[in-house]
């Protein structure tokens, strides 16, 4: 268990997958919502990652997780013992997302779901068998739904080439998208990744923010990457 900044939370890494710039980004995008939720779910949770960023954020808020594997549900219980985060882990497809209880009683619903989902397995066991339970944007959407109250939000992080259907699957699933953030590697390069956010029963009109660029000219990190990464904080 490794601390994640200078007196920030402690963490434990999922082994099949590792700490990753998407969700570090998502985190911090979520954080930035208008309200602030008593009650969070994340989909798909691996390790616990978006609930222990989202706990120093939001110290009084619940965090409940599920994920298709059960040494992915094990470990995201250690993380949250490790920081005093209170919620349930449920090891269960979230596919099944009707067997979750408490539907409709969610301020903030997270997910990082496998891009590329329905495509060929991974020959990493860990990873076939969570990319085995991914959700295409039509799941969470309606996952997020489903456990959302009236006014409820919804944040994901994605490929750019997966908006068309991400937005499509949100409007049928009675979430209006309200925030949208590019993502790219550098300031000349195009987009690499999607912060999205929606709003269950919200009215239309789409706030498209100003990008978010990863490194300088030079490579290094941004300020704003240094922000979110706590770089440099003693």
């Amino acid at each position: 268990m490794k601390q994640l900044w200078p007196r920030g939370p402690v963490y434990t890494d999922d082994p099949a997958f590792k700490i990753t710039t998407d969700s570090v980004l998502l985190a911090d995008f979520a954080a930035a919502g208008n309200a602030v939720p008593a009650r969070c779910m994340d989909l798909g949770c691996g390790g616990g990652l978006l609930s222990v960023l989202l706990h120093h954020r939001f110290p009084d808020a619940r965090f409940d997780s599920v994920d298709i594997r059960q040494d992915a549900a094990e470990l995201c219980k250690e993380n949250y013992a490790a920081n005093g985060l209170v919620g349930a882990v449920v090891c269960m497809d979230a596919r099944k997302y009707r067997s979750i209880p408490r539907p409709g009683q969610y301020d903030l619903v997270v997910c990082n779901p496998p891009y590329y989902y329905g495509g060929k397995a991974s020959p990493d066991p860990d990873r076939a068998a969570a990319r085995g339970g991914s959700l295409s944007p039509a799941q969470f959407s309606g996952a997020a739904a489903y456990l959302l109250r009236q006014g409820g939000e919804l944040c994901v992080v994605h490929k750019p080439e997966f908006l068309t259907d991400i937005f499509a699957a949100m409007r049928l699933a009675d979430i209006e998208p309200k925030r949208l953030r590019l993502v790219s590697h550098k300031a000349d390069s195009a987009p690499s990744l999607v912060l999205i956010a929606g709003r269950r029963g919200g009215r239309p009109g789409l706030a498209v923010l100003p990008g978010l660029t990863l490194t300088d000219g030079g490579g290094s990190p941004t300020a704003e990457v240094r922000r979110i990464y706590h770089i440099g904080e003693k």
